[in-house]
């Protein structure tokens, strides 16, 4: 547990949680995978705060498919409507005109010549779009003819258009191009002689003047409009299809006697909408249909780009809403890890003071049980040295001096040890009083003169001339700078240095530095150093409660202890202490 909350300092939480490592609290497994609480957490909040978004973007974009799907259709089939009306009043008209010539006119004033000349020339100041004038006989003779080609005497009995003309009255055929090999349309009226003999008065109409009718219908290049027979030939151009007299490519239309739209199946937006129209007059039915091809491109550019536009801005909306729960997220997946870490760590406190009750209840036993027999072994023997001491019997044995000696030394640091444990588990009240720092210093130093000289240690003592008394426990600061500057004293070599350094951070703080340039701490003891019985000195039988029982020394004077050491090179421990020690109920 230590090593992984060392870890988390040490790389940061970001990448502890997601690159590298998973927490399991052996007292707790509330969350065993943050990142897969960050994962779902992002998903629930995406799926929640984004899906009304999709829906009604999906909505819209397919209410606007369909308003102008529909918009699309009234349109055509509003073109194909008039444009119909039109073709079919352009040959109704000139129909009708041909009808009323036979009626009014005898037979033997039409065939002239000149006379018929004079009547085509009216048709065309009337109603535009006739290019000639012929009366043919019921054997297919034509007997008189008005117009700009050399027709004259020419038979058509062979001819469909005439056996079909001689079969009804009215009769209008498609385009073909004849004799005079030009793309015309015939209109032809069927009337008798005054012998009760058939003849035919027929006009041919130029098919220019019926493709200007259909292209004022053509709003723009996306929409085709032409005209067709029943079985599919082109009689009037088309931007799509082809040139005149080219088959479609388009299925003939179902008959019907209104106009019709037919919807794609496919529904692209290059496709057509078709309209068609079945073309005929009040007197004769005629072979044209009409077509309308209007691309849907055309009514839905504009709407596909708004639509574009707007799907343009809710992408964007849903990517800076997926940045925020992203960024929602993380802080919140943080804040549940710095609670989890806060209590791993609480609840590891707990633990280690869990123990240290325990071992100091176990120290304090041992420590009472150990000192009873200590005392007895330590008059005992001191007892005995003056026996040996007075007697004469054994003045001169060394030997037994010497052990008597080892016995007392062996008693002494039993006792020391006990001491040392005890004052490791009692908890005394704090006594606040002025001390001063650089007098408490040098009375300790007092105690390692000897040493000092045997070993050719260099101390040097540097107190700021502004360093106050400060108000604090005498005994438990004596305390702290003793075990300090007796580890320092057992760390340096012979001809070494101790630095004593304290000066006055702030104006209710001070500082106290000892250096050493003993042999120095690892740094995987280091974090270590602090822990009750844990020593780096078993060759010397050190306990390793010297520095725990500094650190809570330190704690209980409201301070703080700080230690850098290299091996080889020595050890720095930084005492930070308040200048006024507060008492509990005031802190």
């Amino acid at each position: 547990m230590t090593r992984i909350l060392q870890r988390i300092k040490k790389h940061g939480w970001m990448r502890f949680l997601f690159h590298r490592y998973h927490v399991h609290l052996a007292s707790f497994q509330t969350f065993s995978n943050y990142r897969g609480i960050w994962i779902i957490s992002i998903i629930i909040l995406a799926v929640t705060s984004l899906s009304p978004l999709v829906m009604a973007t999906f909505i819209n974009n397919r209410l606007i498919h369909k308003s102008v799907d529909s918009e699309l259709v009234l349109q055509t089939d509003r073109v194909t409507s008039n444009a119909k009306r039109s073709v079919q009043f352009f040959l109704e008209e000139r129909l009708n005109a041909l009808r009323f010539i036979v009626n009014e006119l005898p037979y033997y004033s039409l065939i002239d010549n000149e006379h018929l000349i004079k009547i085509l020339s009216n048709l065309k100041l009337g109603f535009g779009g006739f290019t000639d004038l012929s009366i043919i006989d019921s054997d297919g003779n034509q007997v008189a003819y008005a117009g700009p080609f050399n027709l004259e005497g020419k038979n058509y009995n062979t001819q469909s258009w005439f056996q079909q003309s001689m079969e009804r009255d009215n009769f209008i055929s498609e385009v073909f191009t004849g004799y005079r090999d030009v793309p015309h349309i015939i209109i032809a009226v069927r009337s008798q002689t005054a012998y009760g003999r058939h003849f035919i008065l027929r006009a041919t109409l130029d098919t220019q003047r019926l493709m200007d009718t259909l292209m004022s219908y053509k709003s723009n290049v996306h929409t085709d409009i032409f005209l067709m027979n029943h079985t599919g030939i082109l009689q009037t151009p088309s931007t799509i299809q082809g040139k005149i007299f080219t088959p479609t490519q388009i299925d003939i239309p179902a008959f019907s006697d209104t106009t019709r739209v037919i919807t794609p199946e496919n529904n692209k937006e290059n496709s057509y909408i078709i309209g068609y129209s079945y073309i005929a007059t009040q007197a004769v039915t005629t072979p044209f249909i009409l077509m309308v091809l209007k691309k849907k491109s055309e009514v839905m550019g504009t709407w596909l780009n708004v639509g574009k536009t707007f799907n343009w801005i809710i992408g964007f909306c849903c990517l800076v809403m997926m940045v925020i729960i992203t960024l929602v997220s993380t802080f919140m997946v943080n804040q549940l890890f710095l609670a989890d870490q806060t209590k791993a760590e609480t609840m590891l406190k707990m633990e280690q003071s869990q123990q240290l009750a325990c071992i100091g209840q176990l120290s304090a036993g041992i420590a009472h049980e150990i000192n009873n027999p200590l005392a007895l072994i330590n008059e005992t023997a001191g007892y005995l040295k003056d026996l040996y001491h007075y007697a004469d019997a054994h003045q001169d044995d060394n030997e037994i001096l010497e052990l008597l000696d080892d016995i007392l030394e062996a008693v002494s640091r039993c006792g020391t040890i006990t001491s040392q444990l005890l004052g490791f588990v009692r908890q005394f009240d704090v006594q606040v009083s002025s001390v001063n720092v650089e007098k408490l210093i040098t009375g300790i130093l007092s105690f390692h003169k000897k040493e000092t000289e045997y070993k050719g240690i260099h101390v040097t003592t540097a107190v700021a001339p502004d360093v106050p008394a400060i108000e604090t426990d005498r005994g438990k600061l004596q305390q702290i700078l003793l075990n300090l500057i007796n580890n320092a004293f057992q760390a340096i070599e012979a001809n070494g240095c101790l630095d004593i350094k304290v000066w006055q951070l702030s104006p209710n703080k001070i500082g106290i530095e000892i250096r050493d340039t003993g042999c120095g701490i690892s740094e995987e003891n280091l974090q270590r150093i602090h822990e009750p019985f844990f020593s780096t000195k078993k060759e010397r039988m050190g306990t390793g409660l010297g520095l725990s029982i500094t650190y809570g020394l330190v704690k209980k004077l409201q301070g703080l202890i700080r230690v850098e050491s290299s091996e080889g090179i020595g050890t720095i421990f930084t005492v930070t202490l308040p200048v006024k020690l507060q008492k509990e109920d005031e802190a």
